[in-house]
């Protein structure tokens, strides 16, 4: 009986210690654990095994003790088979070594386990008489030697991963103590329980082999459970806060007025949105447009008018910021004003963040509080501004701005390809910061910095109160090829505030002209 105190003890401390391992699965839901949690569950079925021993061998049930005894050499191979695994599981071996650990275990198990079955009908492992006396036979002694020197091959291979591991680091420093130690204590435990069946290769009547399982699973849930436990709880809480975070960051995005998104630049696919943007682009919630692009979502005019502006913000150094006209959700034209900024994530990946804005109300009020008593003079001077741009659009422009240039309002009008009229193509605000920018992408580069430098508002001013009006002479790329462009720039007649800014095609003449002054210096 005093036989089976000490498993009784085992079995205790092993529920005790390991109870939210074997009934708590969430908290090491990794393929490492599950084999570890059966692992456990096999030193359980030896525990009570080795218990029932030492009760039956105390009460000289000899027929009881037998398969009671057959069983106990099946259940120690089969702890062994799932402690092979665990390990390799553990130290995530890749290597064909990590393999043939596994395999021989499962042969070792699937031995011993024929073997016992043979021993029922011939004795070859042990025997136990009338008198209930147990005598081991040679082939115990043989098994139990294997799993020894299994035992040792385990701990070695646990050793030659963490000095593997040691060099293939940079930095010794990379390498954290914790790591090492949890190493060590795998190699431990093989060499415990190596001892300890090498003890009870000499002594079967004493149980050794079931203090060796209570020391090693202790010792195992002291440096390895505990702070794989204390692992788990910090990347709870760092996985709730990045979830506060999320729910932070869209409720700030589904309150924000008008429609919100950030899309991947490289591959154009939305990386989130508001309700309103989903709401926009037929999606029940923010989830339905997240992975989608322009393309997926819109029809094909949309959505390359789309990528056309994300384009020219992400070669902006600010926000781009742009006014236009288009339908909402329902068909209905809305007026917006759309920011779009370029960005890096905390990743690097270049994004690019809108934010468009309804103000087709607020345009309208505007409009309402104008109407004035001197609506009648604004109609005239309205009257006035057309005849003046009618007398510019008289010139032989390609391209032409009608600039405030107090708010940097503007109005671009362009000449169509099939009518030799210009016609307006569309309006906004930001002439000088934004539009010239979006102008230059297409300017030669020698000729950039020079364009820039004419396009400066002040420069630009400063021209223009000495003389009514001013000419540039650059080129633009135009199907790859450098083309020569006249810029001219007019203030409007008895306007100082408004100017015209206009393009005209001067390439057959400089290249005309160019010949000429070459033919003439020769």
């Amino acid at each position: 009986m005093y036989y089976s105190v000490i498993g009784l003890i085992a079995i205790l401390i092993l529920f005790i210690v390991n109870w939210d391992i074997l009934y708590d699965s969430r908290i090491y839901d990794r393929p490492a654990w599950n084999v570890y949690r059966r692992f456990l569950f096999a030193v359980v079925i030896y525990y009570i095994v080795d218990i029932l021993w030492g009760i039956l061998e105390s009460k000289k049930l000899a027929a009881s003790l037998f398969a009671d005894t057959t069983i106990y050499f099946i259940a120690t191979a089969v702890g062994l088979s799932f402690w092979a695994e665990y390990t390799v599981a553990y130290l995530e071996e890749k290597h064909r070594f990590g393999k043939v650990l596994i395999i021989f275990g499962r042969v070792l198990a699937g031995v011993i386990f024929a073997l016992a079955i043979v021993n029922i009908f011939t004795p070859v492992l042990f025997t136990v008489d009338k008198e209930c006396v147990y005598t081991p036979l040679p082939s115990r002694y043989l098994i139990i030697s294997c799993q020894i020197v299994f035992l040792l091959a385990i701990s070695v291979r646990a050793y030659v991963a963490m000095f593997r591991m040691i060099a293939s680091a940079k930095k010794k420093s990379d390498i954290k103590s914790e790591t090492k130690v949890r190493y060590r204590i795998l190699a431990a435990f093989g060499i415990i329980m190596a001892v300890c069946l090498f003890i009870q290769l000499w002594f079967p009547y004493l149980p050794v082999y079931s203090i060796a399982y209570m020391l090693g699973t202790c010792m195992l849930h002291s440096f390895l459970i505990n702070d794989e436990k204390e692992e788990f709880r910090l990347g709870m809480e760092e996985a709730e806060k990045v979830a506060e975070l999320k729910d932070r960051f869209f409720a700030v995005l589904n309150n924000m007025p008008g429609m919100t998104f950030t899309k991947d630049a490289e591959t154009g696919k939305y990386l989130t949105c508001n309700q309103a943007f989903a709401e926009y682009a037929h999606k029940e919630n923010p989830d339905g447009v997240v992975g989608l692009t322009d393309r997926d979502i819109f029809d094909a005019e949309t959505a390359e008018h789309f990528i056309k502006d994300d384009k020219i913000a992400l070669k902006l150094s600010k926000p781009y910021v742009f006014y236009e006209d288009v339908p909402d959700a329902v068909g209905n034209l809305r007026q917006l004003q759309t920011t779009k900024i370029k960005y890096k994530d905390t990743e690097g990946r270049a994004c690019v963040l809108g934010m468009c804005q309804d103000i087709t109300d607020l345009i309208r009020v505007e409009h309402e509080n104008a109407m004035t008593k001197e609506a009648y003079e604004s109609a005239v001077a309205t009257g006035l501004m057309y005849t003046r741009i009618a007398q510019t659009l008289a010139r032989d422009y390609m391209d032409m701005y009608y600039v405030n240039t107090d708010s940097e309002e503007f109005t671009e009008y362009r000449k169509g390809e099939e009518v030799n009229v210009l016609t307006e193509v569309r309006s906004g605000w930001h002439f000088f910061s934004d539009c010239k920018q979006e102008l230059s992408e297409s300017v030669y580069s020698e000729d950039k910095e020079e364009f820039l430098q004419a396009m400066n508002r002040k420069n630009m001013m400063k021209v223009l109160s000495q003389n009514d009006t001013f000419t540039k002479t650059f080129r633009r790329m135009i199907n790859d090829r450098p083309t020569y462009f006249s810029m001219k720039v007019s203030r409007m007649v008895n306007d100082e505030q408004h100017i015209i800014i206009g393009f005209v095609d001067v390439d057959s003449q400089m290249l005309e002209t160019m010949a000429k002054n070459e033919r003439n210096s020769q």
